[in-house]
C-alpha cells in the first residue's frame, strides 16, 4: 500500500501523509493498494485514530468495540472521512486506487491531527470467527499515517496520570497507572520510572522503568507495573511514578488500594502465580489461639491436681491428730487399770 501524495504534502518523499492543511478544507486522499500474490483478493481499507498502546507505541490498528476516544480528543481523524471503511477486490499481482474525502474541522485547530489507514483481508477474519477453539492468527495489515496540522508551531506536551488500580496485563498480575497526553501533539524518547511501597513506608516493594516510550496526540495508556507473577495482596500503597521527555519532567505521586474482593478475583484469574512464600496471616492467629488455649488448659489442670494434694493432704493431717486423741485416751485407761491392780495387790 503506497500513498499519492496531494499537492498539500509537504514531504513528497515520506510514505505516510504529512499535511498543512486550511479550516474547512475537502482533500483526495489517494492510496495504492496492490495484491502480490497470485490468487484474487479482497482488501479492505479503514480510517483509524491514532492511539497510545499498553507497550507505550503508537499505534494505528482497528479499534474495538469497547475502545472510547480520549476525552481531551476534540478532532478524531475518522470524524473528518467521509465514509467508513472500502473493500476492494484485486487480481494477484495487480494494483487499484482507492480515495477517501477528508474535510478539515470548520474553525482553526493547534496542533496535530493524528490518523491513519489500515489495511486487511476481511476474509481472513471471517474463516477465524468460524473456526472452534484457540487459533494464533498471523493476520496481515499495512498502516499509513496522517498527518494534518495548520501550523508548524508545535505544542508542547503536557502529561496527567489518572487512575492506579490493581490489574491483569497479558493475564499477569500487576497494578496500573493511566498516564494521559492531554495535548493534540505526540512526543516520544520517554522515560517512565515507577515504584510501589506499603502507605506511610519507604521500602519499595515492586520497581518498573521503561525507555523509548512514545504518545500520540490527546490519548492515554495503562502504565503496567508488574508484579512478577506474585498475589496482589490487600492494603493501601504508595506510588512513585516520573516521566520524562526531552526537557520535560512529570512526577506524580498517587495513593492506591487494593481491596479484598479485587485480591481474590485477580489472584484466582491470573496465570503461572507463584506460591505464597509463607503461611496466609489467619494461619498464624489461629496457631497462636490454639497455643493460648492449650497453655490454658495446662494451667487449669495443674492448678486441679494442686488443690486436689492439698485436700488430701488437709484430711491425712486430720485423720492423724483424731489417731493421737485415741491413743492418749488409751494410754490414761491402761495407767488406771495398772493403779488399780497395785492397790488391790497391797491389800
Amino acid at each position: 500500500m503506497n500513498i499519492v501524495p496531494p499537492d498539500s504534502q509537504k514531504d513528497k518523499k515520506t510514505s505516510y501523509f504529512d499535511l498543512k492543511v486550511k479550516p474547512n478544507e475537502t482533500l483526495d486522499l489517494k492510496i495504492n493498494v496492490s495484491n502480490t500474490g497470485n490468487d484474487k483478493k479482497k482488501i479492505r481499507v479503514t480510517p483509524t485514530n491514532a492511539q497510545t498502546n499498553q507497550n507505550g507505541v503508537i499505534d494505528y490498528s482497528i479499534p474495538g468495540k469497547d475502545y472510547k476516544p480520549d476525552s481531551t480528543l476534540k478532532f478524531p481523524f475518522t470524524s473528518l472521512v467521509d465514509g467508513g471503511e472500502q473493500t476492494v477486490e484485486i487480481d494477484g499481482g495487480k494494483s487499484k486506487e482507492v480515495t477517501f474525502k477528508v474535510k478539515t474541522p470548520s474553525e482553526a485547530f493547534k496542533g496535530l491531527i493524528l490518523g491513519g489507514f489500515v489495511a486487511d483481508l476481511p476474509d481472513v477474519d471471517q474463516k477465524n470467527e468460524k473456526t472452534e477453539g484457540v487459533k494464533i492468527v498471523n493476520k496481515f495489515q499495512v498502516v499509513k499515517a496522517v498527518m494534518l496540522r495548520e501550523s508548524d508551531e508545535k505544542v508542547a506536551p503536557e502529561l496527567k496520570m489518572n487512575d492506579v488500580k490493581p490489574a491483569l496485563v497479558g493475564y499477569r498480575t500487576a497494578v496500573t497507572a493511566n498516564l494521559q497526553n492531554v495535548e493534540p501533539e505526540m512526543f516520544g524518547k520517554m522515560k517512565v520510572d515507577a515504584e510501589v511501597t506499603k502507605k506511610g513506608s519507604t521500602e519499595v516493594i515492586k520497581k518498573e522503568v521503561k525507555e523509548g516510550l512514545e504518545m500520540a496526540p490527546n490519548s492515554n495508556f495503562d502504565y503496567p507495573i508488574m508484579w512478577n507473577n506474585q498475589r496482589l495482596e490487600p492494603g493501601d500503597y504508595t506510588l512513585k511514578l516520573t516521566a520524562t521527555s526531552g526537557s520535560k519532567t512529570w512526577p506524580f505521586t498517587k495513593d492506591f488500594t487494593i481491596s479484598r474482593d479485587e485480591s481474590d478475583k485477580l489472584n484466582k484469574d491470573a496465570v503461572d502465580l507463584a506460591e505464597p512464600e509463607g503461611l496466609p496471616i489467619w494461619v498464624y492467629i489461629l496457631i497462636g489461639v490454639l497455643i493460648l488455649l492449650v497453655i490454658v488448659i495446662i494451667i487449669i489442670v495443674i492448678r486441679n491436681a494442686k488443690n486436689k494434694k492439698n485436700t488430701k493432704s488437709r484430711k491425712s493431717s486430720s485423720s492423724k491428730k483424731g489417731s493421737g486423741k485415741s491413743s492418749s485416751k488409751s494410754s490414761g485407761k491402761s495407767r488406771k487399770s495398772s493403779g488399780s491392780s497395785s492397790k488391790k495387790k497391797r491389800k
